[in-house]
């Protein structure tokens, strides 16, 4: 099917004068909008499209995650066409401040070859830059400052001018929408129409629906099947198009994807069921993080890591290899600076949903049975330990490290490889698997080395469980029985922990003994808890 390279070709005979514009034009004048024109205009005020395409020809730089090319054949099509060639561009700015979060970019063109006050003002949508994403998902909780930008910019376009149409793909839509919703009355009925082309809406805890309800008869959405960008705070528009596309599910962002048929849109009925199905997951992600300033701190942990030394696109990030992405999930899931972690609150109001749901509920009816269940494994697990014999033990222990230092051996080798085995690059990981071959090598071929590192870790699970036992003494309030519980297990655990690091004369028997006895002390904690409570419910055991 053809596409807007496919139009350019066959209407590009006709000019605007002849065959006023239309919603494919606008997605043609949109994507244009991604040519990087920034050292043209330095020299120039205003430019044609056919001068452009002189000027930088196929060395023209489109600013998108991926392009080939079809965008240069759209640019040289224009170019040569009558309908685009002559078009005038003016007030071109391509504006990025890291500081201040903002990537903005826009150009005015001007449709009218005779009269030069009717134009179409285009933003561009994100770049390939971390700050321009970063604005994108800061979308979710605030203003951003590209939108006070873009209605500045629409106000100063429309005051030289009586006729004009606004547009812009992904984000540039959004700007779109944001400056023609903010518009005085006056300066507004100058705008015939709002392109928006899979475009995000806003969120309804910044700006109120009532802005877009405002200015629905001016505007046109246009989406592919497999829309997710142009879902985010899904703007109800009613004039709305889903487009059909040749690209797969979220590459059929991408215009040039988009079929046409004449001047019209090839269309479908519904967007994709499993788009849907992550648009939805999307939401409640969203709706999760309930709270402004945990969507704030979330998407601050992910691209103000991105840009750590000294990264400005998403290329540059990913150039840095797995231990940025490594540090971009810790930094992610684990508290910021301030000791706030973004996603504590999503997994609470999860973990509440699903204790409300009627499994949940019935579970949650259900602790007895749960409880009785843990007293069942406790104590069969209380009995391997006397019963499993030593060698199986040693046997264990020595496979599981193995496979640690396997691990890591393998790893390494994949980095290397990846590297062109650049050994000073991968520097940290070789010394990592030498040393984690050196202390298994010691392990094995030592005597009693296995044993003295196991007399280390399970003197530290002695002392942690200690350490754990203590802090629930003062969550139990008047309940005697569980303070005695977690006293005894407290000082029980402390006890073998420092007998397990600083005796000499221990043995494996005797862990597995204490481990044993341990467990099956806390069963029969457990089980008198459960007695006193059905006694106290008038139930039985």
């Amino acid at each position: 099917m053809p596409n807007i390279v496919e139009y350019v070709l066959w209407r590009g005979d006709l000019t605007f004068e002849e065959s006023p514009i239309n919603k494919i034009d606008n997605l043609v004048l949109c994507h244009l909008t991604y040519v990087d024109m920034t050292s043209v205009f330095a020299e120039n005020e205003s430019i044609t499209i056919e001068r452009l395409w002189e000027r930088l020809g196929g060395n023209a730089q489109f600013k998108l995650l991926t392009s080939g090319d079809e965008d240069i054949r759209l640019l040289e099509a224009c170019a040569k066409s009558r309908r685009f060639g002559k078009l005038k561009m003016t007030d071109y700015e391509d504006n990025i401040e890291i500081e201040n979060n903002k990537q903005f970019a826009a150009v005015t063109y001007h449709l009218n070859h005779l009269n030069d006050e009717e134009v179409f003002i285009a933003y561009r949508g994100t770049d390939d830059t971390i700050v321009g994403w970063k604005e994108d998902c800061m979308l979710s909780y605030c203003k951003v400052p590209a939108q006070e930008h873009a209605l500045d910019y629409a106000k100063k376009v429309i005051a030289k001018n009586s006729k004009c149409y606004i547009g812009g793909h992904s984000k540039g839509g959004n700007l779109a929408l944001f400056a023609a919703a903010f518009l005085d009355k006056d300066e507004l009925l100058k705008v015939k129409k709002v392109f928006l082309n899979d475009s995000p809406g806003f969120c309804k805890e910044v700006i109120e629906a009532k802005y877009i309800e405002m200015i629905d008869d001016k505007c046109i959405r246009i989406t592919p099947e497999f829309c997710i960008v142009g879902a985010i705070f899904e703007p109800r528009i009613s004039e709305s198009y889903i487009v059909k596309s040749d690209a797969s599910q979220m590459l059929q962002h991408n215009m040039l994807s988009w079929q046409v048929k004449g001047t019209s849109l090839e269309t479908a009925e519904n967007h994709d069921a499993f788009a849907n199905t992550v648009n939805d997951m999307l939401a409640k992600f969203i709706d999760k993080m309930d709270n402004l300033e945990d969507r704030e701190a979330f998407v601050g942990a992910i691209f103000d890591t991105m840009g750590e030394n000294g990264a400005v696109t998403i290329a540059d990030f990913m150039g840095k290899g797995p231990n940025a992405i490594e540090n971009l999930l810790v930094k992610v899931i684990g508290d910021n600076k301030e000791g706030v972690n973004p996603l504590k609150r999503v997994k609470q109001n999860i973990s509440n949903d699903i204790k409300n749901t009627s499994m949940g509920k019935a579970w949650s009816e259900e602790s007895d049975k749960k409880a009785a269940i843990r007293i069942i494994l406790s104590i069969v697990v209380s009995v391997l330990c006397y019963l499993i014999p030593k060698s199986f033990i040693e046997v264990t222990v020595a496979i599981t490290i193995f496979l640690g230092m396997a691990y890591q051996l393998a790893q390494t080798c994949y980095h290397l490889f990846e590297s062109k085995f650049d050994f000073a690059k991968e520097k940290v990981r070789i010394n990592i698997s030498i040393a984690l071959v050196v202390i298994y090598t010691i392990l094995i071929v030592k005597d009693h080395a296995l044993f003295l590192v196991s007399t280390i870790l399970l003197g530290v699970f002695f002392l942690m469980s200690s350490y754990n036992c203590a802090l629930k003494i003062k969550e139990c309030g008047q309940n005697r029985l569980a303070k005695a519980r977690y006293i005894f297990e407290t000082i029980l655990s402390a006890m073998c922990g420092v007998y397990s690091i600083a005796s000499s004369s221990v043995s494996l028997n005797w862990y597995t003994m204490s481990v044993g006895s341990y467990i099956f002390i806390d069963a029969i904690f457990e089980m008198i808890r459960l007695y006193r409570k059905r006694k106290r419910d008038k139930g039985g055991f």
